[in-house]
């Protein structure tokens, strides 16, 4: 937990007016993933007063920074339905993967969200194979080009 929070470019601390902290949130590049991000939070019994504020401040972290990378993914424990509801709060999507921690009994869903950049990558992927396949493709200077 705290090596992530050391590695992360991106931290935030929740706080409330009186200045207790609620949540530490972050952003931090995925090790093995390709232009992957991971979205991270840890909170404190105060979360439980202020949910609609931490999902929106969340929501503000992915909208602001979450367009670095191509996709991002969020952990919730398999057991805990209420983080699994959170992570759709907050826009992400579960996969079929399960990771599970090492010498421990936890075991955590992988939740993604596919980013505005990512759509962009798999659109013009898309698009860069359907034309090559047609004979239609044209490559000049790094830009797509469809020959008439």
């Amino acid at each position: 937990c705290m090596e992530g929070i050391r590695g992360s470019e991106y931290v935030f601390t929740i706080n409330t007016d009186y200045g207790l902290p609620v949540a530490i949130i972050g952003l931090i590049e995925h090790q093995t993933e390709e232009d992957t991000g991971i979205v991270w939070s840890m909170a404190t019994n105060l979360v439980a007063e202020y949910p609609i504020a931490f999902v929106k401040v969340l929501r503000d972290l992915i909208d602001e920074y979450g367009g670095l990378y191509s996709r991002l993914i969020s952990l919730a424990l398999s057991d805990k339905p209420m983080h699994q509801h959170f992570q759709k709060l907050i826009g992400m999507i579960k996969t079929e993967e399960e990771i599970s921690i090492p010498h421990t009994s936890l075991k955590y869903l992988v939740y993604e969200l596919i980013t505005a950049k990512g759509l962009n990558k798999l659109y013009y992927q898309h698009c860069y194979s359907v034309h090559r396949s047609s004979g239609l493709f044209l490559l000049i200077e790094g830009s797509v080009r469809i020959q008439q």
